[in-house]
This record gives C-alpha cells, structure tokens and sequence, in this order.
C-alpha cells in the first residue's frame, strides 16, 4: 500500500517536531530509503530519510520528500528553501527512527491484505468494516443514504454508557441527539472537506468523525462514518479514507445498490455487441428497457484508458464505480483494459456541468478517454466504441478529453486512402497551392482551408489563425496570384474545401 508525508506523520508514536509542505499530497511512497547524494537521481515513489548533519551539506538537487533527524529550525528554513515536504524529527537513534518508518509501511501493508482478502472472499459487511477500523484505530460505521444503520466494526466501539451510541443501537439510526448538539453548536463546528471525504471536529466534548460518501448515479447511496472512540484523529487521514473507501466501492454497490443487478444484465448485454455475439434482439430491448432507457434514444460513448501500471482487474472494477458516479444517467463497465461509459440523453448542458468533474478525475488516474460522437440508438454502441478509440489514438494529446471531431479526418482518409487513389480527385487549384507551400514553406493552403471553414468571413478566419487581419488579406492575395478560384459557386467551395483537407492530412504524413 503507498501512504504520504501526512499519514506517516499521523502515525509516528511521538509526534514530529516539525511537518513542512503539503502533507496531504496523493498517496505515492511505496517505500522508505536512505539518502544518498551521490546517486544524482531519486524515485519519485520513496520517502528518503536523512540525518540533518549530512542533509545540510547537500549542494546538489535532494528529493521533494525526507524525512530528517535533527536539525529543528535551521531544517525547516533548509526544506522552505527547496519547496521540500517532510517531517522534522527531533537527534535521536536514526536507526531507530527508519526501523519505526518500516513499520508504519509494512503495518498499512498488511492491514490492506486483510482488508482485500475479506473484499475478496465477500466476508460480511461487520467483518469488512473491521478491518478497515485497524487502519485509523477507530470505530467504522456505514449508514444508508436515509441515515439508517448497515452496519459497524466490532472494534474500537464507544463506551456502553455512550448516550450516542446508545441512541443509535437502540434506534438504528444515527444520534439525533448528537444532530441536536451539533446545530447547537455550528458556529463552533471545523470542517476540512476534500472531492470525497469529509474532516469534522464537532467541539468540545463531541468526537471529531470523518465521512466518505458513497453515489449511485448521482444519488447517495451510502455513507462511511469514522468515529474518534479510540485514538485522535486527524486530517492526515483524509486521503487515506479517500482510499479505503476506493476499495470498499465495488463491494458496497454490489450488495446495497437496488439497481445493480439490473444494470449488470445491461452491461452483460452492451459487452456482447461489443465482442459480436449474437444477442437475441428482444433481450437487448429488453434489458435497456429496465434501465428506464429506450433502443432509439441519444446516447454517447466515453472510452477511458487507463495507464498500463493500473491494468489490474480490482482497480479497473474500483474505477468502474467512480466514473459511473460523475455523469447523472449513465452506466459504465470494464472492457478489456479500460472502462466504457454511456451516457443517455446526453445534452450540451449535461455535458458542460460534468466534462470538467470528469477531467480533474482523468488527471487524478493520469488517464485518457476518448468521447464518440452523439448517437441515436443503442445498436449502434460497437461502431461508436471505435470512434471513441480512434478520438483517443489521434485527437490532441495535450487534453485528457479528447473530442472525435477533433480527430476523425485522418483516419477516414487514410480508410478511403487504401482503396482509392485521392491526390487525383483534388481540385486542381488546391493542388497548386500546395505544391507552393511544399516548396517555399507557406500556409496558404491552412489559411485557404479556414476561410472556407468560416464562411469567407476575413475577421472570424484571422481570429482562428490567431493572425491579422490585414495578414489574412496579404495571404488572400498570394493564394489569388497563384491559383484561379471561383469562391461564388457552392460546389467549387465543396471540392476545394474537401481537397484542402486531404492534401493538408496526406503533406502531415510525408
């Protein structure tokens, strides 16, 4: 399991004297090792340890994360200096202090064993919540989205005579008196919220709780409660809840989400058309039906890929659910190495809201995905996947969202390119222009393409250039020296269009 600075700062048996940085940062060391300066380079994936004395003679680069002994002020001077993030420890055994970090790596390395092995053997949902009550010490409690109580671990509960916790075994449902305190107190409530999980201190006398909520399709579905019974906690701990929770998704959906096993029929049947079987049309019919969906409605399709060192079928299952939860009505599933989404009723407004959600997401994965166009009827599900692929494969790899549109040319010509012969079809005036921007090195066939694009409109093409205006008209005018147009007839524009075009994609590739 990997941790961060602020998890192994949280569970250091005496608290560090100093924690620089931004603590909180993603869950990336898999591992702790000593410093070596000599070694010119680090991994970006281990947490170094270093003694101040030798830390402080370093002139060359050191790693953005350590953890150092010693040093107090004049360290933490040295890693503002450096925009490093670590913890600052007080001189003491170094050996000491590593042993006590290997620990604290194979401890959560083993508490996540347990965990995947009860996820694993579908253990029961009490056993489940128990090991994950080991990762914070803590008490674990899952209550529905109507704040009924699932279920809790059977460890680190509250004392008996607890009014709280009382109240909720005896109600099935959390503490309304504990609700009441907390409106009373509101002014006093801290909150630190992340995209996931919430950090609440209650106030005095009341135990700090954090909170992971879980969605099923835009709906709350669940919501996971630590309850501070046992050992401080600590917002340190928010990016670890965030990950347990990851986990637990796919467990959760499957045994408390109502339409689950309706949805699994349909994601059974959407992975048959994809891999040509022959599916009964009446089952398709009828398992899109149950979704509350129609076989002519408007549909898109999002292809996600996920990088290669995520490919294992757990992540790709823990993905599934959380991109399932960004879009308001949609179903996602696994397919091959990635995930497939499909949007239905998909409008402009929809899109708009949730692209972004989507994207900081991608970015989260450092994933990709590829959108198909809009289309109307489910069957046409397997020729959108590919379209969603090749959105992926050649559209801007600057973006995380790629757009078909943005990609489709060079693929549909390359296809008509291996059966026809296209150079001859294009107009013969495109073909000298390009040949002029072959030899001198111009763009008048791009600038020829994007006045016909926006409608010979001078001002719109020079905004797309991101030239002058004037520049465009300079250009007009070579093109106009060079070739013999007639821009007033709607089928010479077609054709020249179409060539500038082709001839733009076939110069690309030689």
């Amino acid at each position: 399991m990997k941790l961060n600075t602020g998890i192994i700062a949280h569970s250091l048996p005496i608290a560090p004297r100093f924690v620089c940085g931004c603590p909180d940062h993603s869950l990336i060391f898999s591992d702790v090792r000593f410093f070596r300066e000599e070694k010119g380079f680090y991994d970006e994936d281990i947490f170094y340890f270093a003694q101040w004395d030798k830390l402080k003679e370093s002139k060359n680069t050191v790693p953005l994360y350590m953890f150092c002994v010693g040093g107090d002020a004049e360290a933490v001077e040295f890693f503002k200096r450096r925009n490093m993030t670590g913890i600052i420890t007080a001189a003491e055994d170094p050996l000491n202090a590593f042993s006590i970090i290997q620990s604290i790596f194979l401890r959560y390395n083993q508490l996540e064993n347990n965990l995947m092995t009860a996820l694993n053997t579908k253990a029961p949902t009490r056993d489940i919540l128990s090991c994950c009550a080991e990762f914070f010490q803590n008490q674990v409690i899952l209550y529905d989205t109507e704040r009924n109580l699932i279920d809790y671990s059977d460890r680190y509960l509250p004392a008996a005579e607890d009014p709280y916790w009382k109240e909720t075994l005896e109600t099935g449902k959390r503490s309304e008196k504990l609700n009441t305190e907390v409106r009373k107190r509101h002014n006093h409530t801290e909150s630190i919220r992340t995209p996931y999980s919430d950090y609440v201190d209650l106030g005095s006398g009341l135990p700090k709780i954090m909170t992971y909520s879980f969605f099923d399709n835009g709906k709350r579905l669940a919501t996971l409660t630590i309850a501070e019974t046992n050992k401080p906690l600590s917002v340190y701990q928010l990016k670890l809840l965030d990950y347990i929770s990851g986990l637990l998704s796919p467990s959760l959906f499957h045994i408390y989400s109502e339409s689950d096993g309706i949805m699994e029929g349909l994601r059974s049947v959407l992975v048959g058309i994809l891999n040509k079987e022959n599916i009964d049309p009446l089952i398709v019919t009828r398992c899109i039906g149950s979704a509350g969906w129609g076989m002519d409605d408007d549909f898109l399709l999002i292809l996600i890929s996920i990088p290669e060192a995520s490919k294992n079928s757990e992540t790709l299952t823990r993905y599934r659910h959380i991109y399932e939860r960004i879009f308001p009505d949609c179903i996602a599933f696994k397919y091959k190495d990635g995930v497939i989404l499909i949007l239905h009723n998909d409008t402009s407004e929809v899109l708009s809201e949730y692209l972004p959600k989507l994207e900081a997401q991608l970015s989260l994965h450092d994933a990709v995905c590829g959108l198909s166009f809009p289309f109307k009827g489910i069957l046409q599900f397997g020729s959108q996947y590919q379209n969603a692929d090749i959105a992926i494969h050649h559209g801007d790899h600057n973006t995380r969202v790629r757009q078909l549109g943005d990609a489709i040319t060079t693929p549909i010509i390359n296809r008509i390119a291996a059966d026809i012969p296209l150079y001859p079809l294009c107009h013969r005036e495109a073909v000298r222009i390009f040949e002029y921007d072959q030899e001198n090195g111009t763009e008048l066939l791009m600038t020829l393409e994007t006045y016909l694009l926006q409608y010979k409109s001078l001002k719109a093409a020079a905004e797309e250039l991101f030239i002058h205006r004037s520049t465009m008209t300079y250009r007009l005018g070579c093109i106009e020296k060079i070739a013999n147009l007639a821009l007033d007839d709607a089928k010479e524009r077609l054709h020249l269009l179409l060539s500038c075009i082709v001839l733009r994609t076939l110069g690309n590739q030689k």
